[in-house]
């Protein structure tokens, strides 16, 4: 995949998700966020328990919730499937098309068994973000932090398993066709024993295809990201405010209205926060990519 065409995936859904929130989010929070953006209060974590609710509405047991919390575990799926067809030329999403043609029951599963990982991710960053939000109890980020990682780290090597056993089963049910069928030789290396589980895991985490000679099956990385979507965002969302905040603090955010454009903390500052959002994505992104060549 061409390296543009991957970037332009990725600014455009991190830009995207920021405006579909300024887009729902009441007016009352949309203030909060501008106080917060201009060094006053509230604390962070409470503007963006807003911010997650504006997007993906109340955390009860609803169907609508569930949806949406999937749609956003696999846009981050086929966003870590873009990055690494940039990553590794020759590997790009048309092989995933190619394997869908061929084994869609395969390629149907590991896209439903992964919805789960996903939502849980969602709906436990937004009850740690809750928790330290909440004025009655001291604000320990360190806590939440460590808590954040575990978790998200926990379902991203659930997900990844999931990809693995789920290629294992296909096989013994005689689901796999080929040109699909030697998948089922390298799961069995893995799940053998813990060094092939290490090694894959690592592979996974690079977002390292699977390559033989004619054929490429898509990294399980893809599956390993998708629930870090909610995390991601969190970090974007605080290092955004901290780079507005600090340019508030310098006086660099006073000029005239026409200037700023999409750089207005008063009556946008979702979009604010979502145009900083995707300066600092293609800085990590473009240095990435230079980086590696």
């Amino acid at each position: 995949m061409h390296p543009l065409t991957a970037w332009v995936a990725l600014a455009g859904s991190v830009w995207a998700l920021f405006a579909l929130a300024e887009d729902r989010i009441s007016t009352p929070h949309r203030a909060q966020i501008t106080h917060w953006l201009r060094g006053q209060t509230p604390h962070w974590p409470a503007t963006f328990v807003a911010v997650c609710d504006s997007v993906f509405g109340s955390p009860a047991l609803s169907g609508a919730y569930f949806l949406r919390a999937c749609v956003a575990s696999h846009i981050a799926a086929f966003l870590g499937l873009c990055l690494s067809g940039v990553f590794y030329p020759g590997t790009s999403g048309s092989m995933l098309l190619v394997l869908f043609l061929y084994a869609p029951a395969l390629v149907g599963s590991l896209a439903l068994v992964n919805l789960l990982p996903g939502y849980v991710s969602l709906r436990v960053h937004r009850a740690l973000l809750q928790r330290l939000s909440d004025p009655q109890r001291p604000q320990r980020v360190g806590t939440w932090l460590a808590l954040a990682s575990a978790a998200t780290g926990i379902l991203a090597i659930l997900a990844w398993t999931l990809g693995l056993l789920v290629v294992f089963v296909s096989s013994q049910a005689h689901l796999l066709r080929k040109p699909a069928t030697w998948i089922v030789g390298y799961v069995e290396f893995v799940l053998k024993d813990t060094s092939g589980g290490l090694s894959a895991l690592w592979e996974a985490a690079r977002l390292q295809p699977i390559v033989v000679p004619g054929m490429a099956f898509p990294s399980f990385g893809i599956w390993f990201y998708a629930p870090c979507f909610p995390f991601v965002w969190v970090w974007l969302y605080v290092l955004s405010g901290v780079l507005i905040r600090g340019a508030t603090a310098w006086g660099l955010m006073r000029a005239p209205g026409r200037v700023l454009g999409l750089l207005d903390i008063d009556t946008r500052p979702l979009h604010t926060l979502g145009a900083v959002a995707v300066g600092v994505v293609s800085v990590v992104y473009w240095t990435a990519v230079f980086w590696r060549r």
